[in-house]
């Protein structure tokens, strides 16, 4: 049901009575009349759609005629009451993207009008000139398939005695001119922290001398006061920019914050941290989380982010710096699909790259403990049509780095395949692997 917001107004009019309103046994002279008038431009999908209707009777205004406005078979304002200048209006929220007859439906005794206008709606950010595409995917119309590297995991756990022991996690993977560089999570006890490593072809990699390098705050009540985590590097303009999780609370609290530099293994945290958090007009179904932010600069040059949150559902939002974001007024965007098995509800970690015209996306799918990677596409970063089966799921056999999950799995292009980094869990911790799948198919 869409929400209605009433802006009506009552009054004296100021008009005198017509005759046929007095009681007089002669009856209407002329016919009763309406007009509405609507939105006089384009609306982004998030604003509200807001209408004023007039009621007359030979070009004289009629005051306390009921008015129903539809919009379609939609009702946006329901039993209005001309009032003032035998005018009344309403705004609603929650039109579809698309042209919209908006019909106006005048009632007064026996006598009925109507009248209908247009209006527009265009997908989210139009308001602040982001151009989106308006098609909507209703299935995957093709899928990779992934082929696991022999010489996976890539980016095993560390030494026992370093910080990275019991495991390497959530890996982000970018191209550099000199290969390729991954921030990933790594720990040694319970809570993560972050580093980097390099790699001139993404399969050996070499990890940096000074990890840890993104690390919790020594300071109570800082927002990364107990762990560092899920990391997203890219490049924009020159400059290096590393999203990342921080947790302010020891078991919650989480946000999402910025480190920036020249270098893609040096940056540092900027002042405006953390640049997104929860909220709590979204706490209802995304608890008192924001994490794992999926950021890309799209061709049109606007920043867009796919976060996690506490009740594994995604969440978008846009931004025209990386620093200032817009929530989507429809949010989550992604969510676990009741009838995919694998999927269990819950769907976090998405990794969304642009190809062509698709935005299309890895995520990690499934209960704590069971993890798969999932697949997902679509034309407008909005509306997603989810892959019938897992990308990537756990080997059959027991007791490897990877037999328990498959997860967070980001994807690059590498000529003509894509690559993915992907974190596997075993009995004894977790490490990041690697799997090639052909483009060939990719539709246009």
């Amino acid at each position: 049901m869409i929400p209605l917001l009433l802006a009506c107004s009552s009054g004296d009019t100021g008009f005198p009575t017509p005759e046929w309103e007095t009681g007089a046994d002669t009856g209407p002279l002329t016919p009763l009349e309406v007009s509405i008038t609507g939105p006089e431009v384009a609306l982004d999908e998030c604003e509200s759609a807001c209408f004023s209707v007039v009621t007359t009777r030979g070009g004289e205004r009629v005051n306390d005629v009921e008015v129903d406005v539809w919009a379609g078979d939609v009702v946006l304002g329901a039993d209005l009451i001309t009032r003032q200048h035998g005018e009344a209006g309403s705004c609603a929220d929650g039109l579809p993207v698309g042209t919209h007859t908006l019909t106006a439906i005048a009632t007064l005794g026996t006598e009925r009008a109507t009248a209908t206008t247009t209006a527009t709606v265009k997908p989210f950010g139009y308001a602040d000139g982001f151009v989106r595409s308006e098609a909507v995917v209703d299935e995957v119309p093709w899928a990779p398939e992934f082929v696991r590297d022999p010489a996976n995991p890539v980016l095993p756990a560390g030494a026992a005695d370093s910080w990275d022991s019991i495991g390497t996690i959530v890996p982000s993977v970018a191209a550099t001119p000199e290969g390729y560089v991954m921030w990933y999570a790594g720990t040694a006890e319970v809570d993560y922290i972050l580093g980097v490593a390099t790699s001139p072809d993404g399969v050996v990699w070499t990890k940096d001398s000074d990890n840890p390098l993104l690390v919790p705050s020594e300071v109570e009540g800082d927002w990364r006061r107990y762990s560092t985590n899920s990391p997203m590097v890219l490049a924009y303009e020159g400059e290096w920019y590393v999203y990342y999780t921080g947790r302010k609370e020891e078991t919650s609290d989480l946000t999402i914050g910025l480190a920036k530099g020249a270098d893609p293994t040096e940056v540092t945290d900027i002042a405006e941290n953390p640049v997104f958090s929860w909220n709590e007009e979204e706490e209802e179904w995304a608890g008192v989380a924001a994490a794992h932010p999926n950021v890309l600069v799209n061709d049109e040059g606007w920043w867009e982010m796919w976060y996690s949150t506490g009740y594994h559902k995604v969440g978008y939002a846009y931004s025209a710096d990386g620093l200032s974001w817009t929530r989507y007024c429809h949010n989550p965007v992604l969510v676990g699909d009741p009838d995919l098995a694998y999927e269990a509800h819950a769907i976090k970690a998405t990794e969304v790259v642009q190809l062509g015209d698709w935005y299309v996306t890895t995520y990690t799918a499934g209960a704590t403990g069971a993890f798969t990677v999932g697949w997902a596409m679509s034309r407008d970063g909005l509306h997603w049509a989810h892959g019938e089966a897992p990308l990537l799921s756990p080997p059959e056999a027991a007791g490897t780095w990877e037999s328990n999950s498959v997860l967070s799995a980001p994807i690059l292009v590498v000529e003509d395949e894509l690559w993915m980094w992907y974190s596997g869990t075993g009995p004894t911790g977790s490490a990041v692997g690697l799997a090639r799948a052909s483009l060939d198919g990719f539709p246009e």
